[in-house]
Order: C-alpha cells, then sequence, then structure tokens
C-alpha cells in the first residue's frame, strides 16, 4: 500500500559495515545486505513472502556493540 514496505532499521546508516541478514523458521537465508543499503521489503527471488515471522540477525561490526542484535520481524500484509 505504499506505506510500511520496507523494513526500517533506526539508526542503522550509523553502522556502515553492518550485516543484515533474514531467515526463515527452518533457517533458510532470505535476505542478506552489507550496510543495508538495499532495504528488506518482505521479497525472495522477487516474490513477495507469506503472511509470518521471520528471523534478523544485525551484525554492526563495530568494536562498541560486538555483540548480534537477533529477533523476529512479521510480515502483515
Amino acid at each position: 500500500d505504499g506505506v510500511n514496505d520496507n523494513w526500517l532499521i533506526e539508526n542503522i546508516d550509523e553502522f556502515p559495515n553492518c550485516v543484515v541478514e533474514i531467515y526463515n523458521r527452518w533457517g533458510e537465508m532470505l535476505f542478506r545486505s552489507v550496510g543495508y543499503n538495499d532495504k528488506w521489503g518482505g521479497n525472495f527471488r522477487n516474490k513477495p513472502l507469506p503472511v509470518g515471522t521471520y528471523y534478523y540477525i544485525i551484525e554492526l561490526n563495530d568494536s562498541r556493540f560486538p555483540n548480534p542484535y537477533t529477533g523476529p520481524v512479521t510480515i502483515m500484509r
């Protein structure tokens, strides 16, 4: 609908070497971006993913934040 179509991660632009990965519940990687210049829009291989919960890993690659951030992200259509 043109609103909230991409996953926006606050302040991610402060970490140009970050790595953002999205996985499905079976551990298949659906998305990967270095620097998060390519925003995730809930697609895989140019097709919309079904409604559901997916899982992210964000590595900031910054010595101030050595541990990855992980958690769920939900697609609602």
